[in-house]
């Protein structure tokens, strides 16, 4: 897989039926940052992202594939499979393990929700877990938040690789989260487990994430699925595309039917 048929096969779903294509905003390096929209424009919408960390390129495969399965749906989708075009240029042409923007900030420790805050968090610019010199320093992340509170979902789903689990319940420092949507989290998070065959895990030690942010922000329901069996090597190839599409074919399915 190359950068090039990468962004080839996701440009080509502007011309799928009923898929429309917009750009949400530009990565440091210039490239768009582009989301597919399927369904109806009435309410509920939800929004799945993929790719904000680079050797996870994966998940903008997966994605591509999901919204061939959707565009048909009674409801609305909005796809961005490549929150992370730069980085995801640096994985696939010259460092197969890079997680990070073309600045050297880990997007997905980047936002404002507890900034800083994390276990794995460094304090330089490099290919993993640098959190940027302030919160939401990052075109990629501003194009998301932007985005997202422009849309205002009912839901949110936050694609990564690997592990195959299934995080929610994200409790920010200083601010009360309240019992019942922890509980409705972790019983979605629940009901994906079983058709997808992966674990719900309580979000931990993580901060700064996409998940985060619209967990803390927006108080909708939000998920991040790290699809690939965890005995799999960074970055996942495009051999094991049919298993992750496989468990996660329904997930938006599941999703939108709790929100209807």
């Amino acid at each position: 897989m190359t950068f090039e048929q990468l962004t080839a096969e996701i440009k080509a779903l502007s011309t799928q039926k009923g898929v429309d294509t917009s750009t949400i905003g530009h990565s440091v390096q210039g490239r768009p940052i582009h989301a597919f929209h399927v369904g109806t424009y009435s309410k509920p919408q939800i929004i799945i992202t993929g790719a904000i960390h680079a050797r996870e390129w994966i998940t903008a495969l997966l994605l591509v594939e999901l919204v061939k399965i959707y565009r048909a749906a009674p409801y609305g989708i909005y796809f961005i499979p490549l929150c992370n075009p730069d980085g995801v240029r640096i994985a696939l042409t010259s460092e197969p393990l890079w997680k990070a923007n073309a600045r050297g900030v880990d997007l997905n420790v980047n936002f404002d929700a507890d900034w800083g805050g994390g276990a794995q968090n460094v304090r330089t610019p490099g290919s993993e877990n640098f959190i940027g010199f302030h919160p939401n320093s990052e075109p990629e992340v501003k194009a998301l938040t932007d985005f997202t509170l422009q849309i205002q979902p009912q839901a949110t789903i936050a694609y990564h690789s690997k592990g195959e689990v299934i995080y929610h319940g994200f409790e920010p420092s200083g601010k009360r989260t309240l019992r019942k949507q922890l509980l409705r989290d972790a019983r979605l998070a629940d009901e994906v487990g079983k058709i997808t065959g992966y674990a719900p895990v309580k979000t931990a030690n993580s901060t700064g994430g996409y998940s985060d942010w619209v967990s803390m922000n927006l108080e909708i329901p939000t998920l991040t699925i790290e699809v690939g069996n965890d005995n799999l090597s960074h970055p996942i190839t495009r051999e094991h595309l049919p298993e992750i599409l496989a468990q996660n074919k329904d997930v938006p399915k599941i999703l939108l039917n709790r929100l209807i």
